[in-house]
């Protein structure tokens, strides 16, 4: 179905054509696109800092997850030949399709109404304003799709028209019909930045609710991110953020020891994506970005490593196993003190090491002290019988001496 590959549910049997796949913004692909494509008018000229986040978004995706795929919606807008072709060399990890096609058109007049009334409440509660204040300017959001530039153009491509036999709208369509009258004259009042960036906000919404009514998970647009995190009762973890972000704690360790000899001032970037610095630390050229990615992600050592971590978020979704969650951190974190002391940085004989992880209805806590002779020879044995532990140790070494993706690109040939 749609090309995705059927895996069973784990216990039950039943098969999900969407199990393990990963719901990306349209939005993401779209400025992702725009950077990788970019013509500076100026040398050194850096294309807007939310299209170059959605390139690291996508090379990230690339990397470490099995399949992705963005809905067939608003495709002129999106679509990237070089993306897709790469895909299709590479075990065809990337889907452009209709998520709601199998279930009934009669489901997007529903998440229209769902997603509109989400879109008002978070303005009425000052939510939406509030996040719009992170933009430097206004003019920001024009590296959003024309689809959130005009409240005609967003509407009429977003009304349900859903109709029943003698000729109306069914009654999930005039629910979202009535629901998109009442956002739009709640609108009314507010500057042009707001409406759009509120039209941007109802797409993300959209989007979560499609992904749950599909068993999907969804990783939203850097801009809308936390603006939907805002709207969930229960924000699940990301084992896979929790690695990229104990693996980068090397070089934030050498970064704040070299700002520290230049008396406090900010010699070294603070942003320095893990992933997306390692791609394209190893390409010669920006047209080069996803064919390396698709290497990376070849790669044997990856490959266990993708399993790795796909094995310990099903457990943590499942909130089962909770045993393979705390091994999976006790190994992380002995790869990266193995390092630590590879580059001098570990200044103790011992250091004691707490491991948290926190599941709906549970909490695990570990505490534990290691000598610096068992951490070595511990750290050594795993990584030479685990692949995936060998990736992460070249990501943690790596990570102290690559340039951050904006510098690097800047300096990299188109």
């Amino acid at each position: 179905m749609f090309g995705f590959r059927r895996r069973d549910r784990a216990g039950d049997g039943a098969a999900n054509p969407f199990e393990g796949v990963v719901l990306l913004d349209n939005t993401t692909i779209f400025g992702a696109r725009d950077a990788f494509e970019w013509e500076p008018a100026r040398p050194g000229e850096l294309p807007p800092g939310v299209d170059l986040r959605s390139l690291m978004d996508v090379l990230e995706a690339v990397v470490l997850l099995d399949d992705f795929a963005v809905d067939a919606s608003s495709r002129e807008y999106y679509a990237w030949p070089e993306l897709s072709a790469v895909s299709a060399t590479s075990g065809s990890f990337f889907h452009d399709t209709s998520i709601l096609e199998p279930l009934g058109h009669e489901f997007h007049d529903v998440l229209i109404a769902s997603s509109a009334e989400k879109t008002r409440r978070s303005l009425r509660s000052g939510d939406l304003v509030r996040h719009l204040g992170f933009l430097p300017t206004a003019r920001d959001l024009e590296v959003l799709p024309p689809l959130y530039q005009s409240t005609e153009q967003f509407l009429s491509l977003t009304a349900p028209a859903m109709g029943t036999a003698g000729g109306g709208l069914t009654e999930a369509a005039e629910a979202g019909q009535e629901r998109l009258r009442q956002l739009a004259a709640a609108l009314d009042e507010y500057p042009e930045p707001v409406r759009n960036f509120a039209f941007f906000a109802f797409r993300g919404f959209y989007y979560q609710d499609l992904a749950h009514l599909v068993s999907m998970s969804y990783m939203p647009h850097s801009w809308r991110s936390e603006l939907i995190r805002g709207q969930l009762d229960h924000p699940r973890a990301q084992f896979s953020d929790f690695v990229l972000e104990e693996a980068g704690k090397l070089r934030r360790v050498l970064r704040k020891r070299v700002d520290r000899e230049f008396g406090g001032a900010t010699a070294l970037s603070t942003d320095f994506p893990l992933i997306a610095s390692f791609v394209i630390g190893q390409s010669a050229g920006r047209g080069e970005l996803l064919r390396v990615a698709a290497q990376v992600r070849g790669n044997p050592k990856v490959v266990g490593f993708r399993e790795w971590l796909r094995d310990v978020e099903r457990s943590l979704r499942d909130e089962s196993d909770l045993h393979r969650v705390v091994t999976a951190q006790e190994e992380l974190r002995a790869v990266v003190r193995e390092v630590e002391r590879e580059l001098g940085l570990d200044e103790k004989d011992s250091q004691p090491v707490t491991l948290r992880f926190a599941v709906p209805l549970a909490s695990v806590e570990t505490t534990g002290r290691f000598s610096r002779t068992r951490q070595s020879w511990s750290a050594r044995l795993i990584t030479s019988r685990r692949p995936h532990l060998v990736f992460l140790r070249e990501l943690a070494l790596e990570s102290t001496r690559l340039a951050p993706f904006a510098v690097a690109f800047r300096r990299l040939p188109r």
